[in-house]
């Protein structure tokens, strides 16, 4: 704008040079005509004067025009960039019945009322449809991988006997599992300790975990809870994690016990031919809808009715759709540690978000071929994890041990954690809002995306499950 005001301002002194006749002043300072030479030379002038005032007019109209274009293509040149440079999913494998809903949903994702009211409509969701369009299904034979069992010897401590190598990773065995909020976790976090105790496997149970340097690697986490391993240790690291312990539980995400055998030499096969992590990830999910209404009966403490409780989660989900929120909590378990850093465009709708979000979840089930457990089918689960945890026992006793402790949990209904409330049970509080037909078309909307999330992961959990049956029923695979 200041070049504009400059190139007036000459222009302005320029006519007034060309249409003004020159004048001189007498020895008295009075103003005298100019002489005949003079007056030629501003007729001259004066007939020039049109062309140039024109010139200079076309000039400036052309600067005007052209700034004007600037202006107003650069926010969307710029928002084309960083929705590409941010928010293209790195996805490069996928399940096909659920990876097509999250396709639609991405493609549709702006459409709601929240979403139409903000006016800027984001430029990943091309490129979120077509990467999604790219991926592959979850098979059989990533289930099959995904619950090879490990080979570790059930009642020997001494990891210098430890000699097998797990036949996914490639290392000397070790499971870390993720411990998603309200998934009956707790439950599976005695499972651990107990089987620690029992195959005198070292576990640790951490919270407040922190990263190192750019955003890599556990640099500290303060011990909760810890089996078979010093009394001393207070808090780890990955390198005490490597020398120490054989099992890692927490509230913490995928990609943080990547770098515990981050010197090793080794690839791991996950079966999926994609870059892969050197532990093995185990993870409980459960229904979203019963894991947002459990959740907020755990965190409620005054003694409303079922009825006074349905009324408050309905107005905390009506209020959060009218800022235009999805459930989202997640997240921040299922996405790495540099995934939640990432920087999104401010023109992003929430929705552009939360499905971009959803993709990079599903991909890093996949892409750490999760072992999948899901709440509402626990026996089940519980079966995948005895089967993937395969061991040699060092006795007799050993292995009575260890399959009596797998069958409590097997045949175990998860009741622990449960609402601090007596009387209102998480089934109660969900058929009660089921009255609302109206209201429940809101929580599926609210839910829409983690529940892509957990029917992938379902599928995953039920193809695992498959694959657990059928080495048992074959002798031959076994």
């Amino acid at each position: 704008m200041a070049l504009f005001k400059t190139i007036s301002a000459r222009a302005r002194r320029r006519r007034y040079q060309l249409s003004s006749p020159p004048a001189y002043k007498d020895d008295s300072g009075s103003a005298a005509p100019t002489n005949i030479n003079n007056s030629d030379e501003h007729e001259q002038h004066k007939s020039k004067s049109p062309l140039m005032y024109s010139l200079t007019a076309s000039c400036k109209s052309i600067l005007m025009i052209g700034a004007a274009l600037m202006l107003f293509t650069f926010p969307l040149a710029q928002k084309n960039f960083r929705s590409q440079f941010y928010l293209r999913p790195q996805s490069q494998h996928d399940s096909s019945g659920i990876q097509t809903q999250l396709t639609e949903a991405i493609s549709t994702a702006g459409e709601s009322d929240a979403a139409k009211e903000d006016k800027g409509v984001a430029n990943n969701v091309d490129s979120a449809v077509d990467e999604a369009a790219a991926v592959k299904e979850y098979t059989a034979e990533l289930a099959a991988r995904a619950v090879e069992p490990t080979v570790w010897t059930c009642g020997e401590k001494d990891r210098q006997k430890q000699t097998a190598l797990d036949p996914i990773t490639n290392q000397r065995p070790f499971f870390t599992f993720v411990h998603v909020y309200k998934t009956a976790g707790s439950t599976v976090r005695d499972f651990f300790r107990e089987y620690a105790t029992v195959c005198k496997k070292s576990l640790a149970i951490v919270q407040n975990c922190h990263l190192g340097d750019g955003g890599r690697g556990i640099e500290k986490c303060r011990t909760l809870k810890s089996v078979n391993a010093p009394q001393s240790i207070k808090k780890v690291d990955r390198t005490i994690l490597h020398d120490h312990y054989d099992i890692l539980g927490g509230h913490y995400s995928f990609g943080m016990a990547d770098d515990i055998f981050s010197n090793a030499t080794a690839t791991p096969d996950y079966g999926n031919g994609a870059p892969q992590p050197l532990v093995r990830h185990m993870v409980f999910l459960r229904q979203p809808m019963t894991r947002f209404v459990s959740h907020k009966l755990y965190q409620k403490k005054q003694k409303d009715t079922v009825q006074e409780t349905a009324e408050d989660i309905k107005e905390r989900i009506r209020t959060s759709r009218r800022k235009g929120q999805y459930m989202s909590s997640i997240y921040k378990y299922l996405l790495t540690p540099q995934q939640r850093a990432m920087k999104y465009d401010r023109t992003q709708t929430q929705e552009d978000v939360v499905a971009h979000k959803a993709q990079l979840s599903i991909d890093n089930l996949l892409r750490y071929n999760a072992i999948v457990g899901m709440t509402e089918s626990f026996s089940q689960s519980m079966k995948i994890f005895e089967h993937a945890m395969g061991h040699i026992v060092t006795s007799t006793r050993k292995e009575e041990e260890a399959q009596a402790m797998f069958s409590r949990y097997i045949g175990e209904e998860v009741s622990r954690n449960v609402s601090k409330r007596k009387g209102i049970s998480t089934g109660s509080v969900l058929k009660e809002l089921n009255k609302d037909e109206e209201f429940m078309a809101i929580f599926r909307e609210f839910v829409k995306y983690e529940q892509m999330i957990v029917d992938f992961a379902m599928d995953m959990h039920q193809k695992q499950y498959e694959a657990v049956n059928k080495v048992l029923m074959d002798p031959v695979l076994v």
